[in-house]
């Protein structure tokens, strides 16, 4: 799973960050065209991941309510496997409607109040200690494997002949 999400993120295989203004301005005139172009069709592509996104949360309303979690590859296989139920739900004709506290526009947490039944202790708690990823995933190669995928994406998506 990989989402794109804005530059405030790291990058990494599963976040698809757009190519900042330095990286921009060190690269040849037609680079820049075609990274630009890269850029644009990113940020349509987010809008509508961001309204996805939404509507999985509006149909698995605890989503809202998972709090931090140390596992991240534990995380990502959950939220996979969601995307997978809220697809075959749609395939199906479910309604999401009879769900108990479906909320088809969810807005985002920050700007909702804290439910009474939620303790406000686990909203937002610290996780102390490592994260259980796989010891080769330190940052510096998730940020090497997000380059490489973003660079093979862009060579795919706006091949540099047709600039």
């Amino acid at each position: 799973m990989t989402t794109s999400r804005t530059a405030s993120y790291p990058s990494s295989p599963f976040v698809l960050r757009p190519f900042s203004e330095p990286e921009i301005q060190d690269v040849s005139a037609r680079e820049k065209k075609r990274m630009r172009a890269f850029n644009a069709h990113l940020s349509s592509i987010r809008i509508m991941s961001e309204h996805v996104y939404r509507r999985l949360k509006g149909r698995f309303p605890s989503l809202k309510e998972m709090g931090i979690h140390d596992n991240m590859t534990e995380l990502y296989k959950v939220i996979e496997a969601l995307i997978v139920l809220h697809n075959i739900c749609i395939d199906f004709n479910d309604r999401p409607e009879y769900i108990w506290a479906f909320d088809p526009k969810d807005p985002i947490r920050d700007d909702e109040e804290v439910p009474e039944e939620v303790d406000p202790d686990t909203l937002g708690e610290r996780i102390v200690g490592q994260t259980e990823n796989p010891q080769h995933e330190t940052d510096a190669w998730l940020k090497d494997r997000g380059h490489e995928m973003r660079q093979e994406l862009l060579d795919k998506l706006f091949p540099i002949e047709n600039f």
